[in-house]
């Protein structure tokens, strides 16, 4: 039966080419790339996968019967040679399919893809080399064909050997994933204790911490584009008062206006705030660290206790500081009523380049509105 290529290109190409089967070869592999796209996707779409992970799926399918069609030589080896590579990835991947599986959802495909696409060119590579010379048949036994045969077992033992590996990596990953997130859930429990001591040292309201850490985390995702470190600035905000602790009760819990002088000494506990937290470990304790020193840092340097300027300031204290303020002035304490939020809101506006960041300003008025579920949610 004449083919698309006989038809349609062998005509219009050199002798030297036909002859050879080079170009036959070429055509061979491109167009049996080309009939799997459309296979491929309807497979995807009939098992609910990805295409990504689809292809993976079918072209390991693929790639059992080519190689078993490459190392059988009749009807009945193929049926044993085929037995014998199922109960082999079987055996090689006894370990692997479980964990596959279950994490199918946040397992990094793409090097299991590459890894099945080059065994895959390989292979189609070895049938093309039969076209381009004939001497080699896998219909009977030679040193050609044998050491055709060599070729597929050593490819696809590479393969599977990569593929095996490319999960081990994957398998030390998660667990180094889990013990991070243990070490964080610690290191946000520690914190957790230490913000409920310090906020009812301070007199705060009952939900200010809670405000603030979602403030935070609104305020956070506008400007930082990692996940993970909003996850973190959020629980270190937190302990932003920890050096209240050090403070005299009579000046936290004084209901009038504070002299100049308790003024001077309750500023101390940023220095307070650092000095406990300096000897702390993990990226969480150490962010929190300069959020409790710097978050009385002014824009324009006015500040306290260190006179920051402007971006001299920690990025998370500068945040900490809009979201701080915005509930302080929103929230009753022992010496001031609130301010209507609207009024609290045109104050943060207002000290915007003087107080505040103004990119954090910025994302201050970009969420506002969900600031304020945030303050109606967890009002006193």
């Amino acid at each position: 039966m004449r083919s698309l290529y006989d038809y349609a290109i062998k005509p219009f190409l050199p002798a030297l080419w036909v002859e050879s089967g080079a170009f036959f070869a070429l055509f061979y592999i491109v167009t049996d790339i080309a009939s799997y796209i459309l296979p491929i996707y309807i497979f995807s779409k009939f098992v609910g996968e990805t295409y990504l992970v689809g292809t993976i799926f079918y072209i390991q399918f693929v790639l059992m019967d080519r190689a078993t069609q490459l190392l059988s030589i009749n009807t009945w080896s193929y049926l044993i040679v085929f037995l014998g590579v199922v109960l082999m990835l079987r055996l090689v991947h006894r370990n692997d399919l479980s964990y596959i599986y279950q994490n199918k959802d946040t397992a990094n495909w793409k090097p299991m893809f590459y890894y099945n696409i080059t065994l895959f060119l390989i292979l189609d590579a070895c049938f093309a080399a039969m076209f381009i010379f004939p001497e080699i048949s896998n219909d009977r036994l030679s040193a050609s064909s044998l050491w055709l045969d060599c070729i597929v077992i050593l490819a696809s033992l590479a393969a599977m050997g990569f593929i095996r590996m490319n999960v081990r990596v994957e398998k030390e990953h998660d667990k180094k994933l889990a013990y991070m997130r243990k070490f964080q859930d610690n290191q946000t429990d520690i914190i957790r204790d230490f913000a409920t001591i310090s906020e009812a040292k301070s007199g705060e309201t009952g939900q200010h911490i809670r405000r603030v850490s979602e403030y935070v985390a609104i305020l956070a995702k506008r400007i930082i584009k990692d996940d993970t470190l909003i996850s973190y600035v959020k629980v270190a905000s937190m302990m932003h008062d920890i050096g209240k602790l050090m403070i005299p009760n009579e000046i936290i819990e004084k209901p009038g206006k504070l002299t100049a002088e308790e003024y001077e000494k309750i500023k101390e506990h940023s220095a307070y705030g650092e000095s406990l937290l300096s000897r702390s470990q993990g990226e969480i304790m150490i962010m929190a660290q300069v959020i409790a020193h710097q978050h009385h840092e002014r824009w324009d340097g006015t500040g306290y206790p260190c006179g920051l300027k402007g971006d001299q300031i920690s990025l998370y204290a500068q945040i900490v500081s809009v979201a701080d303020v915005y509930d302080a002035l929103t929230s009753k304490r022992s010496y001031k009523d609130p301010w209507p939020p609207e009024e609290a809101k045109a104050e943060i506006i207002k000290q915007r380049g003087h107080q505040f960041s103004p990119a954090i300003v910025d994302s201050f008025i970009d969420g506002y509105s969900e600031i304020e579920e945030i303050r109606k949610k967890y009002a006193d």
